[in-house]
């Protein structure tokens, strides 16, 4: 999924997967489900020559590296949900420090095994009427789901491709951990709006100036 997703991104930014190949770009990947690998950890023959490289995380990433032959960092975040905005995140970190001047930063997820259903189901995690209702006094759960997602993202004073085209600018990212909660999978209201507020302030952000928050 991300080996298609990944060209379709570099073919949206305008570049050449030749013009890369070589070259020192990082790939930062967010995923942490393993679902078909979990299916198959009791049934012996499916533990084939590719068994291993086609059931790890790391491999996710690696295997964009390795096909488009990326030579910057390559590793996959998992953090759970947020795997994919730590994933931006590092990649962003990378990019200020003058490490890299692209990376291709990428998100997958696959729900092909019953057993975190069940499990979520269990932990009452989940809302049984299959319906997300954020912020809502009725809200009774979450909704798993799936899909994939690739970006390339570049500093600002790197040199340009032709035809290169670009969508938008980050401004800023930053990341934290809730600590000790009410419960070890619950968040914490107070330390996230801590988290959003030390972005404004670090950037001078006026909140009264953003047009959407999505959550």
């Amino acid at each position: 999924i991300l080996l298609q997703l990944t060209w379709e991104a570099i073919e949206d930014a305008g570049i050449s997967p030749d013009t890369i190949a070589g070259d020192h770009v990082g790939v930062y990947v967010g995923a942490s489900a393993l679902d078909y690998a979990n299916e198959s950890l009791f049934d012996p023959n499916v533990a084939t020559g590719h068994f291993m490289t086609g059931n790890t995380l790391s491999i996710i990433s690696n295997r964009l590296s390795y096909i488009f032959d990326l030579k910057g960092p390559s590793f996959t975040v998992d953090t759970a949900c947020s795997s994919s905005l730590v994933a931006l995140h590092e990649a962003y970190r990378a990019l200020n420090s003058g490490r890299i001047d692209c990376a291709i930063v990428a998100g997958v997820n696959v729900l092909a095994s019953p057993f975190p259903f069940v499990g979520f189901a269990q932990a009452t995690m989940l809302s049984p009427d299959g319906q997300c209702k954020a912020f809502d006094a009725g809200g009774n759960g979450y909704v798993r789901s799936e899909g994939g997602v690739a970006l390339v993202i570049k500093r600002k004073d790197a040199p340009r491709w032709k035809g290169q085209r670009s969508h938008a600018d980050i401004v800023a990212v930053d990341v934290n951990s809730d600590g000790r909660t009410v419960g070890m999978s619950l968040p914490s209201d107070v330390e996230q709006a801590n988290l959003l507020d030390r972005i404004y302030k670090a950037h001078g952000i006026d909140p009264n100036q953003l047009a959407f928050v999505e959550a």
